[in-house]
């Protein structure tokens, strides 16, 4: 019985040793070892099927190479695709994106935004005329706001405020000032074809000879004609007539005579990062025995300081040609009065203005110069103050 017991206890403890060393970690081979034991015979697996790329791979041949491209039936939706859309200029904006650079700074030129801005949504019937947004870096002449076309096609509305001081010496009237409260508009029928309203608006006048009084303007409408129109060097040449009628009150020297004829022309060029409008027309009354005939000219150059604010000097003047016989006097209204003095013919004032104007946003610009004579002779312009406000579709 003993030697049973003990012979069982030996065969387990055998069992016991042999299950503990076949659970060791064998002992490392050497590379010949195991190929000299040989090694399992299984087939290799199947290479995957070669695909001709459709564009040459430019990896080296080390370097497996992968065409990550979309199908070519694809790319038609992936371009149209939400948020992928590429820039277009709106229908009917006249602005052509192989042709136009935009290059204002506050209109990007990769994504040709010719009709940027977000104001236009809200008045519909103003946004189907867009302006001709490829000339966007330029300013609209401030000094002299009748009388100064901008030879661009404009959808735009611009309020102006023009204080007028009247020297001391000045016949009849004596010390003063007028001052005038305007609004002007635009309407761009296309690229070339405009409508503009330039003169109306309610005028204050005060001097010392003829008391305090107040009226409203004569209205003045015409058209304007683009007749060059280069993108690629920004320039333009444009002409136009404007009739100015007699509706206005003569409590401040408006709604005489029979009406007043201008045909201009005015031009536009950018020169290195600044701009020049020049405009130029003849002032033609129905009716020459109430108001004077007159020539004037009007030269306007602003350059940029910052992508928003731009430096304005503006060169203004009238030569008047024939006399009227309204008035026994050898001065003249200048651009906002036409008295029809009888001394006038061969008068020439010449005034000059300086201002900034500065861009709130794509749309809306505020702008204001001052502006005094350098002519000896100055009619009723002793110095005049004036601020535009303009929004531009």
């Amino acid at each position: 019985m003993r030697f049973g017991l003990l012979f069982l206890t030996m065969l387990t403890l055998l069992v016991g040793l042999s299950a503990i060393s076949a659970a060791e970690t064998a002992e490392p081979q050497s590379l010949e070892q195991v190929f000299s034991e040989g090694v399992l015979n299984l087939e290799p697996a199947p290479a995957p099927p070669i695909v001709e790329p459709s564009v040459a791979p430019t990896l080296p041949d080390a370097v497996p190479s992968t065409d990550l491209s979309p199908p070519a039936e694809n790319l038609d939706q992936l371009i149209s695709a939400p948020g992928a859309a590429p820039a277009v200029c709106p229908s009917g904006s006249g602005c052509n994106c192989s042709t136009c650079t935009c290059q204002s700074p506050v209109y990007s030129s990769e994504a040709c935004d010719c009709n940027a801005c977000t104001l236009c949504d809200r008045i519909p019937l103003l946004n189907k005329f867009p302006s001709d947004r490829c000339f966007d870096d330029f300013v609209m002449p401030v000094s002299n706001p009748v009388w100064s076309i901008d030879p661009r096609s404009l959808t735009y509305v611009r309020g102006i405020f023009i204080n007028q001081m009247i020297d001391a010496q000045t016949p009849v009237l004596g010390a003063g000032d007028m001052q005038v409260y305007a609004l002007q508009f635009g309407i761009a029928l296309n690229e070339r074809l405009s409508i503009i309203a330039v003169k109306d608006g309610y005028n204050t006048l005060q001097t010392r000879g003829i008391g305090n009084r107040t009226g409203w303007s004569d209205i003045g409408l015409g058209v304007k004609y683009v007749l060059i129109r280069d993108v690629e060097n920004q320039f333009l040449l444009s002409g136009g007539l404007i009739y100015e009628a007699t509706n206005g009150s003569s409590r401040v020297f408006q709604g005489n005579g029979d009406g007043v004829w201008t045909p201009y022309v005015s031009i536009g060029k950018q020169i290195g990062s600044g701009h020049l409008i020049a405009s130029s027309g003849y002032h033609v009354p129905g009716d020459t025995a109430e108001e004077s005939q007159s020539i004037y000219y009007s030269i306007h150059y602003d350059h940029p300081v910052t992508s928003k604010l731009s430096a304005v000097a503006e060169l203004n003047g009238i030569v008047y040609t024939k006399s009227g016989q309204a008035l026994p006097l050898s001065i003249e209204g200048g651009d906002w009065i036409n008295l029809g003095s009888s001394s006038v013919a061969g008068n020439n004032v010449v005034t000059t203005a300086v201002g900034a104007n500065y861009r709130l946003n794509s749309c809306l610009s505020v702008a204001g110069v001052w502006e005094f004579p350098l002519s000896n002779r100055k009619d009723l312009l002793d110095s005049r103050t004036t601020v535009t406000m303009t929004l531009q579709f």
